[in-house]
């Protein structure tokens, strides 16, 4: 990677706002880094990644514990911000909640933003297994029940734009990865109203999910219930958990009406 130099003005872009977003990404995936190890990851000089480093400090987007420095709680404070901006988060929490009280799985509500989809909410029933999704994590949109759902009610040029923008990168063998199956997949889910992930994601893990529709059309969102393969199979995962993911959506949806 080359190293940051001064913005050129093409796009309006600011290359030193680039510089300080790759390396507060780059702490949250290192979990936590020191100057040097920072400088090898991104192949930077060291100077360059102190000065970015100090500045955020300063401005309390990053602690420094020792040598090493971390995200810190700021980004909780901008983070329920943005989630209360979302006008059904509370609407969609209840149901998510009673959702996994319902089935003992766990049940998820996701938004689109900038092509891929975001976690606003997770809960787990008592039957529930552990899954790597957490709230304010971002995945593309075609390989999850949940941005399937999500791609179904948008456009073919809104959908052309997002596989432009993201691919279709495969997470498993049974990753959609092309676009005409994409395609086929969602013509399937605006008929059934539901969408599956067959362990598309990860194997051994299998989702349901179904759209919710907002009154304003200005929001794209989905919610759903997932579990391990030897319990989502059968009727139960076919017919009788689709109903019960489309009777939550839809009470988000008549709920909303009065937002």
């Amino acid at each position: 990677m080359p190293e940051p130099t001064a913005a050129n003005g093409a796009g309006r872009r600011i290359q030193a706002v680039d510089t300080s977003c790759e390396i507060l990404e780059a702490l949250r995936d290192l979990d936590g880094a020191g100057i040097s190890e920072l400088a090898d990851e991104l192949d930077w000089s060291k100077a360059t990644i102190h000065g970015h480093l100090a500045t955020l400090a300063d401005n309390e987007f990053v602690v420094k514990r020792g040598d090493i420095y971390e995200i810190s709680l700021r980004f909780v404070d901008i983070g329920e911000y943005a989630k209360s901006q979302v006008d059904i988060h509370d609407i969609a929490v209840k149901e998510v909640d009673r959702l996994a009280e319902e089935t003992g799985e766990v049940a998820q509500f996701m938004v689109k933003e900038h092509g891929r989809g975001v976690y606003l909410h997770k809960a787990s029933g008592e039957n529930a297994i552990q899954t790597a999704s957490y709230t304010g994590n971002r995945k593309d949109l075609h390989c999850t029940a949940l941005g399937k759902a999500i791609l179904s009610q948008l456009s073919e040029a809104e959908v052309d734009e997002v596989i432009e923008r993201h691919g279709l990168p495969a997470r498993t063998d049974r990753t959609v990865t092309t676009r005409e199956e994409l395609f086929e997949n969602l013509a399937e889910i605006r008929e059934r109203g539901v969408a599956f992930d067959d362990e598309e994601i990860l194997q051994g893990l299998r989702c349901i999910a179904a759209p919710i529709e907002h009154p304003k059309g200005d929001l794209h969102g989905a919610i759903s219930i997932s579990g391990p393969t030897n319990r989502f199979k059968g009727e139960r995962f076919h017919e009788e958990l689709p109903e019960i993911v489309q009777g939550a959506a839809n009470v988000i949806e008549v709920n909303a009406t009065q937002v």
